[in-house]
């Protein structure tokens, strides 16, 4: 399509006030490059745009491509709020930090050109589709998602371009290509806590992406469980909900990245419930918390009321200290939880 037809094309479709016509033509007939002044220029009803995006000048054939979805409003009354300036506001903030954040909004920006002229999904769907699947707005992340997933359809053959449940359809064709899925980490509960406990049932919130009997998918959330008795999950038409886990005295629980990752960026794995059965005295742990506290071990086992050898005896692992004397050791050495002293044997 030549400039000029575009030109009109855009005209016609976005402004319908004549006045605001006469600008936005005189506006381009004087520039090559696009500036985020010719909000303001167009007049008050549209200078919030400009300030709303994060815009830097552009040729002009880009900026008429990129019209629909500067000027789409959402409407608000059919509960449609996905727009523009949530999506440029979320990339900003994720990526405020990073000298390149400006070059991942123009693939952003690429993003949703595809899916417009290549997928040919309207501008409404573009932007609320991301909302409907996680339940949030401002998912930039989620779109970019969107577009490799169609990309992975398209080699599979796979028509169905806005599926219902898009983590499942998306992690199905990830793992297809050998590609790590999208994985779902817990979600907190309470301040620091990430599950709850009902006698020997353990409960979780998240999302937690189900097969089609409804059954949680284990390999595709942030939760590793070893030898429950029984685990599902109650979740709703989004997959967000609870999971829960039956216990027996062999059950190990563990949550990814509750407390944050480790120091080198990689996954960090989090005890959240073991076993009785699962549970040791760990003696290296006791040896490591006295020299923290700065005492002998004479002094310990004077002020626990043990001989110095029994104690000996304890920090060499020959032996283990009774309740009595775990609750005393616990007391002089300050430690606030019996897991600081304990270990989980190897579970298969």
């Amino acid at each position: 399509m030549e400039m000029e037809q575009l030109i009109n094309q855009v005209v016609l479709q976005y402004f319908q006030n004549k006045g605001v016509q006469e600008k936005f033509l005189d506006y381009l007939n004087r520039h090559d490059v696009v500036s985020r002044e010719i909000f303001s220029y167009l007049g008050k009803d549209y200078s919030n745009i400009g300030d709303s995006l994060l815009f830097p000048p552009i040729p002009k054939k880009v900026f008429l491509r990129r019209i629909p979805f500067y000027f789409y409003k959402p409407d608000i009354s059919a509960d449609r709020v996905g727009c523009l300036s949530q999506y440029i506001n979320s990339f900003y903030i994720n990526n405020r930090n990073e000298e390149s954040y400006r070059d991942k909004i123009e693939v952003f920006y690429e993003a949703l050109e595809k899916l417009l002229y290549d997928y040919k999904i309207p501008v409404s769907e573009i932007f609320e589709y991301p909302i409907i699947q996680s339940g949030r707005i401002e998912q930039a992340d989620l779109l970019l998602q969107w577009v490799h997933y169609l990309e992975l359809a398209q080699k599979y053959d796979i028509e169905d371009l806005i599926p219902q449940h898009f983590f499942i359809s998306y992690n199905s064709l990830l793992e297809k290509e050998k590609l790590p899925p999208v994985i779902f980490d817990l979600k907190e509960m309470y301040i620091g806590e990430y599950v709850g406990r009902t006698k020997n049932i353990f409960r979780m919130e998240g999302t937690f992406p189900c097969d089609e009997k409804g059954r949680p998918i284990m390999r595709w959330i942030g939760v590793d469980v070893r030898n429950a008795t029984r685990i599902w999950a109650e979740v709703n038409e989004k997959h967000k909900g609870y999971l829960f886990v039956e216990a027996n005295p062999k059950t190990l629980i563990r949550g990814r990245n509750c407390w944050g990752p480790n120091d080198d960026g990689s996954d960090a794995w989090y005890e959240l419930y073991a076993g009785p059965q699962l549970m040791e005295f760990d003696f290296e742990a006791l040896k490591d918390i006295r020299k923290r506290e700065g005492l002998t071990q004479q002094q310990i086992a004077d002020w626990i009321g043990a001989s110095l050898r029994t104690y000996q005896k304890w920090e060499s692992g020959d032996t283990n200290p009774d309740c009595y004397y775990l609750l005393r050791l616990m007391n002089v050495l300050d430690i606030r939880q019996v897991s600081e002293l304990t270990k989980i044997v190897d579970v298969d």
